[in-house]
């Protein structure tokens, strides 16, 4: 996962890692290339009081309902 353009601190990182540790139980080896996929990394850093205003779960359900949506994704 490159996170090279986005300047998360200690807190975000950990948030980052335990949405992916919920992705992780839908999605196995694709999580990564899903959450980078997703827009979730781009609000975290536009609106981080709103993301973490929700926990880890809703946001992996977010992710997931999101990405299964899609009818070009690309990782299935």
């Amino acid at each position: 996962m490159t996170l090279k353009k986005y300047n998360f601190d200690e807190m975000d990182m950990e948030f980052i890692l335990d949405v992916q540790f919920e992705l992780e139980k839908h999605f196995g080896k694709d999580t990564s290339t899903i959450l980078v996929q997703s827009n979730f990394l781009k609000r975290l850093a536009d609106d981080p009081m709103y993301v973490h205003h929700y926990d880890e779960a809703y946001w992996a359900d977010r992710i997931r309902a999101l990405h299964e949506k899609k009818p070009n994704s690309t990782v299935n």
